[in-house]
């Protein structure tokens, strides 16, 4: 059986070695560090699920997330925003440019765990 493939956007290498360590035994997942390797890597990986951070240096999570729900190619490919950002308006912001879901920083294995449930069925 194919593992899930799982895409981690994020330019802070803890964060990412943390999703790492929470998915890695039973998803196979790629990280990347900037918003600009996103369009690369999902045309040739085509992954099954994304991590996205918003807070990037020279393309942030938002502009990465509207690239993706407006190419045909890769809009339905679930995203879910892991962000430091906790406010309220960032959370709406995401969503309304198409996020399926909002985890704020630190990040709980549990809350991971669940948007990837609530969202690969």
């Amino acid at each position: 059986m194919n593992k899930t493939r799982i895409l981690v956007v994020d330019d802070d290498p803890f964060c990412s070695s943390l999703l790492l360590s929470i998915l890695g035994d039973e998803y196979q997942v790629t990280t990347v560090n900037s918003g600009f390797d996103v369009v690369d890597i999902t045309s040739v990986q085509s992954p099954d699920f994304i991590f996205l951070d918003i807070m990037m240096p020279g393309k942030n999570g938002y502009q990465v997330l509207k690239d993706l729900k407006d190419d045909p190619s890769t809009q339905a490919i679930p995203v879910i925003i892991v962000s430091a950002l906790s406010e309220e308006s960032d959370e709406n912001l995401a969503l309304r440019l198409g996020a399926n879901g909002y985890i704020s920083k630190p990040i709980s294995p549990t809350e991971v765990f669940v948007m990837l449930k609530k969202h690969l069925q």
